[in-house]
């Protein structure tokens, strides 16, 4: 990887909560990329590699929400992942299941149908950076089930490089998303 391309990423990333152009100034998410045209497969490919960055995936309950993260501030709507990326996801072993906790409910640790407690994955689109490189956010919340009881709240996001290599993807770069950029305080 170029240093003008690791860079470009930083600043991205890192970036992304400065003031810009007006019509861009509450972009936090994929600031000056497009969405990359991707298949099914492939989305699912980068986002496992995102999910692996973050987690170890074979030991960890982790569960998908459908809804996208916006390119703005804030977690409100950004669209729906395809049902074919989620299918995908679930046969890579990735994901175990479904679950999208309000958005605007009381605080606290979310509350998930599933057998173990673990963490609620969202992903943003993937932002092409090269035709060999993506910029991909997730946001992972810690969710309980009925039978865990509480747990202390756990939310994070992270911007990650996710580069191809043949038919795999892996993450190369990772940087932390302020809070700010979720809109909370």
């Amino acid at each position: 990887m170029t240093m003008v391309r690791a860079v470009t990423v930083v600043s991205v990333v890192f970036g992304s909560m400065c003031a810009c152009r007006a019509e861009d100034s509450n972009v936090v998410r994929g600031k000056r990329l497009a969405p990359a045209t991707l298949t099914a497969d492939a989305q699912a490919r980068i986002y496992a590699a995102a999910a692996r960055a973050s987690f170890d995936v074979d030991g960890t309950s982790l569960l998908i929400d459908r809804r996208l993260l916006p390119r703005t501030i804030g977690l409100g709507d950004g669209g729906m992942l395809p049902d074919s990326v989620v299918e995908a996801l679930r046969r890579r072993g990735t994901v175990k299941g479904i679950c999208e906790p309000p958005l605007d409910g009381p605080p606290g640790t979310a509350k998930c149908d599933a057998d173990l407690p673990g963490y609620v994955l969202r992903y943003s689109p993937a932002f092409a950076i090269t035709n060999d490189s993506v910029q991909v956010y997730l946001y992972a919340q810690k969710y309980d089930t009925r039978a865990s009881g509480e747990s202390e709240t756990l939310r994070f996001e992270r911007a990650y490089q996710v580069v191809r290599h043949g038919d795999e993807w892996s993450a190369v770069r990772e940087g932390h998303v302020p809070k700010e950029a979720r809109g909370e305080k």
